[in-house]
């Protein structure tokens, strides 16, 4: 057992001094493992540049069994160099720290004088006052504070000076342009505390009715207008505070404000979920990189001649690389050669060495020809001189890095923008509330492990996987925008998509006629067969794109299977957006508002996290499956799409 134990203990200092060799290039070296001293030679039979003789720093006791140092002079030196240069940089950075360290203490001292200062005057307010006088406070009208809040909005979004301002001088000037304003002419001008307490109020009620509202409209029940959701906020309100609302005017004016929405509605909302950013006075927020450098720079400074010396650096940069890389390719070929089994020391170093000689470009080219072509794994060996193994892995981490880098913005909920720009281009179409259509592609799993293959084959048809899709989920949550149309003159407000006769006949699904009787259900008909291939174009496109989605998948994980298809849909949504003003048919500029053609309107989602009652979502899942409902929204469009495209059938 001892004798065991000793030769473990050899064997494990033998490959300890065999990685400290490997890894000894640390400079001008003073001692060698073995425990000797080095010292500087010069070897006569060695050559350096074509001249006889190469100095050499190398052990006074030294062998020729790759135990010992023996580095050349100029390795040493250039390594002595650049630990050198490091330590110069900590040391510039320590003092521009020091430096910066400075200004602020400056900065601070300003400070302290100038509260020096302003305490003196109001002592000497205080001595000089004889009597003390107490003013009558003045209260705001509902034209003051429209005039304030016109004052806040102005100076947050002016261009030149409206970022990165100091809370005074930024508070000095809302009230220099509240003071300024002409319909205040002839009254007592206020002051700098009364704008900042004034301002402070309107913002918390605001803030406090804007939730109540956002209550109030996901109570909304069919037949209730603007003024019975406005009284119902100010019940709300009333309930909640004890007091009533008095600031309307206020709320009108800021509710529909892009700048005050994103400043406090939002943060808000969903303080705990954003990540902390820097922020200015008014809210902007700033932005921590610094500014990169610009193209005119970057061309001259490639084109600016290098001196001798630096040349010469380069080149001798370039020969330690060189070796370096010979030294690392001569350890790989080492360790593959190896028939006995690797412990996990050699195994690490062998991971590493291979994962260091793969460029990024080779590997995100193996992921992207598997994605497009569909080929396996082991065929792009011949091509990018990758294993099948290497290739497999180049393609899960390219997958995650996608989803995780671009998953937040192209795989998102469509936005109020997205969703009022898909109702304009459904209601040219003839199908006013339109935001789409729906279907099913099927992807074939061709390694399907049998015990699973009645889980994933001929059971998966659109009713099974629309059962198991979140796509309504918002609309029961209550956290969808609020969508309103009108069709042949009925207000609805549920939007909807076009599907083939499989659906279920749902208030959200619209459905062609399978056995049109008629002019009207005939031109019904082939107007919405004609839209809903929408999405079997989509689903061409897609699998054009991306061969591996349209050939059997020959992967093993379903995980990784789901990540392949996100990011070919994320891959696609990057190239639609690039390329959309390219090939869009319809134009919307006709709903811009201002006109009164438009009969579809999207308002603000939800910005409340309260959670959703049980009895209104089942009130909710009643409507979004009322089949009533769908019948009669059914025969509006009917009659709308005649009424649109009736004439042009006649002719």
């Amino acid at each position: 057992m001892e004798e065991e134990l000793r030769d473990k203990k050899a064997q494990k200092e033998y490959y300890n001094m065999i990685d400290f060799v490997a890894n000894a290039q640390q400079g001008i070296p003073k001692i060698c493992p073995c425990g000797s001293i080095t010292k500087e030679t010069v070897d006569e039979d060695d050559t350096y540049d074509y001249l006889p003789g190469k100095r050499y720093f190398i052990c006074k006791d030294f062998e020729n069994d790759g135990l010992h140092f023996r580095q050349p002079w100029v390795t040493a030196i250039h390594e002595e160099v650049e630990r050198l240069k490091e330590r110069y940089h900590e040391q510039a950075k320590l003092l521009r720290e020091c430096q910066a360290v400075k200004d602020e203490v400056r900065m601070l001292q300003d400070e302290v004088r100038m509260l020096l200062m302003r305490v003196a005057e109001l002592e000497r307010a205080l001595q000089c006052s004889d009597e003390s006088t107490v003013k009558e406070r003045k209260k705001w009208t509902p034209k003051e504070d429209i005039i304030l809040i016109g004052a806040w909005l102005n100076t947050s979004k002016d261009p030149i000076v409206g970022n990165e301002q100091k809370a005074g001088k930024f508070w000095q000037r809302i009230v220099q342009y509240y003071n300024c304003s002409p319909q205040l002419v002839g009254t007592i001008p206020r002051e700098l505390g009364q704008c900042k307490q004034r301002w402070a109020r309107i913002n918390d009620l605001v803030c406090k009715f804007s939730g109540c509202y956002e209550m109030a409209l996901r109570e909304q029940r069919s037949g209730q207008n603007d003024n019975d959701v406005m009284k119902a906020a100010l019940d709300i309100f009333y309930n909640d505070h004890g007091s009533k609302f008095n600031l309307e005017h206020a709320w009108r004016e800021l509710r529909h404000d892009v700048k005050w929405c994103s400043t406090y509605l939002e943060k808000e909302s969903g303080r705990e979920k954003r990540k902390a950013v820097a922020s200015d006075a008014q809210g902007s927020f700033a932005e921590p990189e610094e500014r990169p450098i610009g193209v005119k720079a970057a061309k001259a400074g490639s084109k600016k001649k290098k001196g001798g010396k630096e040349e010469e650096l380069e080149k001798i940069e370039g020969l330690l690389a060189l070796k370096k890389q010979i030294s690392r390719q001569n350890v790989l070929e080492s360790l593959l050669a190896k028939t006995e089994p690797l412990d996990d020391m050699e195994l690490a170093l062998k991971m590493k060495l291979m994962s260091e000689m793969i460029s990024p470009l080779q590997k995100c080219t193996a992921a992207i020809r598997m994605l497009a072509y569909g080929c396996t794994a082991d065929a792009t060996d011949e091509y990018l001189r990758l294993g099948e193994s290497t290739t497999l892995s180049c393609l899960t981490n390219f997958t995650e890095s996608v989803i995780q880098l671009f998953g937040e913005e192209y795989l998102r909920r469509p936005t109020t923008e997205d969703l009022q720009r898909l109702l304009d281009i459904g209601e040219i179409r003839g199908f006013p509330g339109m935001v789409g259509s729906i279907d099913c592609m099927h992807w074939e799993w061709k390694n399907c492990p049998t015990a699973w293959k009645g889980q994933y084959t001929r059971t998966l048809n659109d009713i099974n996987v629309f059962d198991r899709s979140p796509i309504f989920d918002d609309i029961l949550q209550g956290r969808a925008p609020r969508v309103q149309y009108v069709v042949n003159g009925h207000q609805y407000d549920m939007a909807y998509y076009l599907t083939d006769g499989i659906y279920p006949k749902w208030s959200t699904f619209i459905q062609s006629i399978s056995l049109p009787q008629g002019p009207k259900a005939e031109l019904f008909a082939k107007v919405q067969e004609s839209t809903r291939k929408d999405v079997e174009r989509a689903f061409g496109v897609l699998q054009s794109r991306f061969a591996i989605v349209k050939n059997p998948a020959i992967l093993w994980d379903k995980k990784q299977i789901g990540m392949v298809m996100r990011t070919c849909i994320i891959l696609h949504n990057m190239v639609v957006e690039n390329e959309r003003n390219g090939y869009t048919q319809y134009d919307t500029s006709e709903f811009e508002e201002g006109t009164s053609t438009r009969s579809s309107n999207v308002d603000a989602p939800n910005t409340s996290e309260m959670p959703p009652n049980l009895a209104n979502m089942l009130l909710i899942r009643t409507h979004l499956r009322d089949r009533q409902l769908h019948e009669r929204l059914k025969n509006d469009l009917v009659e709308n799409i005649w009424n649109k495209f009736g004439n042009d059938e006649d002719e």
